[in-house]
């Protein structure tokens, strides 16, 4: 376990468990459902932490005789909350309206706190330090636990309790005027997606290459035509789940698909044999200049297909092989827009995850120019416009990773006692809550 150093020597250092105990949540009773709606009695889940607070927009409530089976189990807003089943080491802190909320069984509370202050906890667990304790004490199974003991065992640095609540003070002023940062950054990225989306139907309403062009009509030579009208093949992957080799072609997933990037990721791809490759159809082997599809669950993402690499594919994704009136760019953009999306979500059909179907594929429509000049000319406009785009991007994701790194820098300065001044003739931490308040009220007389 890392050893803290480099703090004051007026600050000392203390297991979690001298300081305050550590206690776990509750499932529900079996065969207790949440309650439909709102009650008096919320159920405060891992799912709901955010930003070391509780985020209540999904949050769920208990029936009055659900509640009364599991009403030990409570977080007060005085406690800190941790995560210790599934996503480990989230922390926070309640809001004083769900004080008394029930805890789910994959967190714990760490209450009781003598000697400290709860907002200087959660913060000091979510630090470098604090998450790498957090870390070497998980127990790393099929399904990541951290148990209550080891909680307790985790080493925190205590200056005195009102220099506790000054670096809580800093740090939250520090992370307001952050958070203020990145809110603005994020607004600008969706303001690219808005962009992103008006590039692509100015292009494929024509306005990018004709002057003249009415609302509301294509260009002259323009008409709209069904993908099946365009394509030599729209078809799908194997439906069947194939046999994992150790070495071989890749097998992509939907899971390998990067929404964000119109990529596949062939990172974690499994392999399959070379013979079972061969077997294929030559419709389930994808090629230069095809487009893949996503037709179940996240649904509507394309895929060109730029670059020369053997791999095969499951049902979830469609493939259609364009057919030489048409450009494969041109497609692949098309297939990006507003509309396109729109008739997959109206088609789409399922409960659990919605499915486009095949044969609703194959009847899209989309705006399509016979000139191949002219398409060539839309990518073109089109290309030009969102690299400046995606410049601007690559610059916003940069900040927003700066950020982060920012972040954690406060915290470190902050769990080192160079955020706020140094006092040395303070009491030590050891010191109580109590004596504390004495002792600033007999400054004040």
């Amino acid at each position: 376990m890392n050893e803290i150093k480099d703090i004051p020597k007026h600050w000392q250092i203390k297991k979690l468990g001298e300081v305050a105990k550590v206690k776990g949540g509750k499932r529900l009773p079996k065969g207790n459902p949440y309650a439909d709606g709102i009650t008096r009695f919320p159920y405060i889940r891992v799912t709901d932490f955010e930003n070391q607070t509780i985020c209540t927009g999904k949050l769920k409530y208990l029936n009055a005789g659900t509640q009364q089976a599991i009403k030990n189990y409570i977080i007060s807003k005085d406690d800190v909350y941790i995560s210790i089943a599934g996503t480990i080491g989230l922390t926070g802190t309640v809001p004083s309206n769900l004080d008394g909320a029930n805890l789910t069984e994959n967190a714990a509370k760490i209450t009781e706190l003598k000697e400290t202050y709860n907002k200087y906890i959660s913060f000091f667990l979510s630090s470098v330090d604090g998450q790498s304790q957090i870390k070497a004490n998980t127990k790393t199974t099929t399904q990541p636990k951290l148990s209550l003991y080891r909680i307790e065992e985790i080493k925190i640095p205590l200056p005195p309790l009102p220099e506790q609540q000054a670096i809580v003070a800093k740090i939250e002023e520090l992370f307001s005027s952050l958070d203020k940062g990145i809110e603005s950054l994020k607004t600008a990225q969706q303001q690219l997606k808005v962009y992103r989306q008006s590039v692509l139907k100015w292009a494929f309403d024509g306005k990018l290459t004709n002057k003249n062009v009415k609302a509301g009509e294509l260009p002259k030579g323009w008409k709209r035509v069904m993908l099946k009208e365009v394509a030599k093949e729209i078809t799908d992957g194997d439906h069947q789940p194939p046999p994992k080799s150790s070495s071989g072609i890749p097998f992509i997933t939907i899971s390998n698909v990067d929404k964000v990037a119109n990529r596949i990721n062939f990172l974690d791809t499994f392999k399959v044999s070379v013979e079972y490759y061969n077997g294929l159809k030559g419709h389930r082997k994808p090629q230069l200049g095809d487009v893949l599809y996503t037709v179940t669950g996240s649904f509507g993402i394309p895929i060109l297909i730029d670059f020369e690499k053997e791999f095969c594919f499951q049902r979830h994704i469609g493939l259609i092989r364009p057919l030489e009136i048409i450009n494969q760019k041109y497609l692949y953009y098309v297939l990006q827009t507003n509309g396109v999306f729109h008739q997959a979500s109206e088609t789409a059909t399922g409960t659990a995850q919605k499915t486009v179907s095949l044969n609703s594929l194959r009847n899209f429509t989309i705006p399509f120019c016979n000139s191949l000049k002219e398409q060539q000319a839309i990518v073109s406009e089109i290309e030009d416009r969102l690299s400046v785009c995606d410049k601007i991007e690559e610059s916003i994701v940069q900040s927003l990773q700066q950020s982060e790194v920012l972040r954690q820098s406060i915290l470190k300065q902050a769990f080192e006692g160079k955020l706020v001044p140094q006092d040395s003739s303070d009491n030590p931490a050891s010191v109580s809550p109590e004596r504390e308040k004495n002792k600033i009220g007999a400054k004040k007389s």
